[in-house]
């Protein structure tokens, strides 16, 4: 949004998103639960790469939140580790993004 309330952008395909980080180069890391994925967003909102998903060798369920550590270009992920939906998050999960 702008000062005057105006929405610039939005990104609309996501699941009950969770948690929201920043990258050290401007991208908008995002925690989509529902879909247990990970995605790197533009400063415009425009999708540029899922960093995790159902595909990915990461198993990562349910995540929660996020960490992006700029000086070591890592990131921390809190999610679940089972499918069950609605377990509680209790893992801690680092990914590197170089």
């Amino acid at each position: 949004m702008d000062s005057e309330g105006q929405v610039l952008a939005t990104f609309t395909d996501l699941q009950r998103p969770q948690h929201l980080s920043s990258d050290s180069e401007g991208g908008v890391l995002v925690a989509d639960y529902s879909n247990h994925r990970i995605l790197l967003l533009n400063n415009e909102l425009q999708l540029q790469h899922v960093l995790v998903d159902a595909e990915s060798q990461v198993e990562l369920w349910w995540p929660m939140r996020l960490h992006y550590d700029k000086l070591t270009s890592q990131l921390y992920v809190l999610h679940s580790s089972s499918s069950e939906k609605g377990s509680r998050p209790n893992i801690i999960s680092l990914l590197s993004l170089r």
